[in-house]
């Protein structure tokens, strides 16, 4: 037993000796060592954001939406997408392009679109294109025609534009004009609302366009008497985003897409852009003041040769991160 008790004895002092080997107070603690976990107070680093697109910011781990002022922030579709078509073209595409374009050029499929982007709040004003045509080198819009607004209606949007006077306004902004499906995803957020607004029936107070079915190429028609009215003058007729609001999507004036005229596919797509250099027609979208109620709905395609410079058509950019 006496053996036992001196064992143990030498033992505790060893351990004593090996803790203390300096000969400090038994009561002083010991300095915690590298690998000690940090105390319960200490704050984690901010967790990284995912891989945000250039038109976003990282904020609290997140990707936050960070269009230029003017613009609105458009998310991607997710996923599942949405459908696009309605199985008819009431604006003759596919009769202009010729043979090999069938009937049902606008058939339903799916389409996904992977990057959000930013839209311009309006159509492209005459302003804007002034200051282009003075310090960008921009090309201006045709001005000899009785509703041509340049130069002298800053407020109303640039018509008279062909699409290559169109796209080297955008590009010299750093943007582009939107392809078919980001206009339609825009004007729509993929819920088949006929108009941008929903489906209450158009009125003079949400759009700029020709009361009943009939249409007036170059008239004196519109609910404004012939010709454009300034952007942002219809409220009702907005479309709403969390993070904006678009303005004149339907009425007032076509718009340029840069995707030429095709007939749609069946199957699903992902982030559609059409380019047939063969082909000199593109997609126009949202009707203008010279369209009927049902050119100015978010499903209906129009079709123009490039070089058109008309009354009812125009145009507003999309930037792409």
């Amino acid at each position: 037993m006496r053996q036992e008790l001196a064992f143990a004895t030498v033992l505790a002092s060893r351990a004593l000796a090996c803790a203390d080997p300096a000969g400090t107070d038994e009561h002083t603690p010991a300095a915690p060592t590298a690998s000690a976990p940090a105390s319960a107070s200490s704050t984690p680093p901010p967790e990284p954001c995912p891989s945000c697109a250039s038109i976003e910011r990282c904020e609290g781990g997140r990707c936050i939406p960070a269009c230029p002022a003017g613009e609105v922030y458009i998310p991607a579709t997710g996923p599942d997408g949405f459908t696009i078509g309605k199985g008819f073209t009431l604006n003759g595409g596919a009769r202009r392009l010729g043979k090999g374009h069938r009937a049902d050029s606008d058939r339903p499929h799916r389409v996904i679109l992977t990057r959000p982007f930013c839209m311009d709040e309006t159509e492209v004003t005459v302003a804007a294109m002034k200051t282009c045509v003075e310090t960008q080198g921009c090309d201006p819009p045709k001005i000899c025609e009785v509703y041509a607004n340049y130069p002298r209606r800053p407020e109303h949007p640039a018509n008279e534009a062909n699409w290559y006077k169109a796209k080297k306004f955008c590009q010299a902004q750093g943007k582009d004009l939107p392809t078919e499906a980001q206009w339609e995803w825009a004007a729509t957020g993929g819920d088949g609302r006929k108009w941008p607004w929903g489906d209450e029936q158009p009125t003079c107070e949400h759009a700029d366009f020709v009361l009943g079915v009939l249409v007036s190429p170059g008239g004196n028609s519109g609910c404004g008497g012939g010709g454009t009215s300034p952007v942002k003058s219809h409220p009702k007729g907005n479309k709403e985003w969390p993070t904006g609001v678009l303005y004149d999507m339907a009425g007032n004036v076509w718009e340029w897409c840069d995707d030429t005229f095709s007939s749609y596919p069946s199957e699903a797509v992902t982030d559609p852009r059409v380019q047939d250099p063969k082909v000199l027609v593109h997609v126009v979208r949202g009707g203008g003041w010279n369209r009927s109620v049902l050119g100015i709905q978010t499903s209906f395609r129009g079709a123009a040769v490039a070089t058109y410079e008309v009354p009812g058509l125009g145009f507003r950019c999309v930037r792409n991160p």
